[in-house]
């Protein structure tokens, strides 16, 4: 295990996984012991592939065998990419480490790139029919060490709670622990499983309510996906203020921001959604940084609410905690914005 301590290497005896070939369970253990005692800094990724029994009941336990034998190479190509280490927890979890690692970038983009490797094609058949992604998925936690906790039991309980809050949001997806955002979850493996389209529904259920007014309809789908994607505040932009359309009372003075301070950031004339995030404002955008600063906001997302015949508001969504938008949320911020504008358009005919 080249990425391993030398001395740690030199000391101890290496046990492997007489299937995937990853380190034993025993093994990692051990070695995530010897870091915190040399408080060596490090990630901690809690792997699990989605529906991963239905695999086994479908096509065979040795399919089922065979496809952890791939999807655990692709594992160890990654984290050996990044000087990590993989080993199989059990069954079908997996856990990684990554020493020198902190930064929740650069987590996040170590996360997402595994992501996208599991997912890739592979010549298993009738692998499409057995999972219903029709195609390998992992769910993944990811703890700290020692920004998240300084022992191991809690370090594991830290990660398998943001596994669980992934499992929660829809699988398919990875969850860097958050103090603030995640400490009260409380494992129920019977809890309500959510993917977009669930979620799709419900916005535009919720945005055709007629029986309600327009803005009474708006705050009522912000209730929720607010929630749901820990956003810390929802407001709209519009004729010189800003109206708060939720709040989880993180951004206790938030203020009016120009939108022009947002449309400098657009990559191009026709985006409709501009993305901003503190640690990447440099000295061009220094105004809008410090009213970032103020507000104690990470990052934030300017939507426009617009038709084919004009812009009716803006929609601004901030976040006060590391995080980075997904695409799920863009989809779901965008359509949205855009049944707002719709709505307003058709009532004003």
């Amino acid at each position: 295990m080249k990425h391993m301590d030398k001395d740690y290497l030199d000391n101890n005896e290496i046990a492997t996984d007489s299937l995937t070939k990853t380190l034993s369970r025993k093994s990692l253990f051990n070695y995530i012991k010897y870091l915190i005692d040399n408080k060596e800094k490090f990630a901690l990724f809690f792997i699990d592939f989605d529906d991963f029994k239905s695999i086994n009941d479908t096509l065979g336990h040795n399919v089922g065998d065979e496809a952890l034998i791939i999807s655990s190479k692709r594992m160890k190509e990654i984290f050996d990419k990044h000087k990590g280490v993989v080993g199989r927890y059990g069954g079908d979890e997996f856990f990684a480490v990554v020493e020198n690692v902190e930064a929740y970038d650069d987590v996040w983009n170590i996360a997402k790139e595994l992501n996208e490797e599991i997912r890739k094609e592979n010549d298993i058949e009738n692998i499409e029919y057995a999972l219903p992604a029709g195609k390998f998925t992992i769910t993944t936690g990811i703890a700290r060490y020692p920004l998240d906790a300084d022992n191991i039991d809690d370090l594991f309980d830290i990660a398998d709670r943001a596994l669980y809050r992934g499992k929660q949001k829809g699988k398919n997806c990875f969850i860097v622990y958050n103090k603030d955002l995640h400490q009260n979850i409380f494992k129920n493996r019977d809890a309500k499983r959510l993917d977009t389209k669930n979620i799709i529904d419900y916005v535009f259920c919720e945005m055709t309510d007629e029986t309600r007014s327009i803005d009474e309809r708006l705050k009522s789908v912000f209730k929720f996906v607010g929630f749901y994607f820990n956003v810390s505040l929802v407001s709209k932009n519009s004729n010189g203020k800003l109206e708060i359309i939720y709040s989880n009372d993180q951004i206790e003075d938030a203020k009016y921001v120009d939108v022009n301070e947002y449309i400098s950031l657009k990559a191009n004339k026709t985006d409709s959604m501009m993305f901003m995030y503190i640690n990447k404002l440099g000295p061009k955008y220094q105004h809008l940084a410090k009213i970032f600063e103020e507000q104690k906001i990470h990052a934030s997302i300017l939507v426009a609410c617009e038709t084919k015949k004009q812009i009716y508001e803006y929609l601004r969504i901030d976040a006060k905690y590391e995080r980075i938008w997904t695409k799920e949320e863009k989809i779901i911020f965008q359509i949205i914005a855009n049944l707002y504008a719709f709505i307003l358009e058709y009532s004003n005919k």
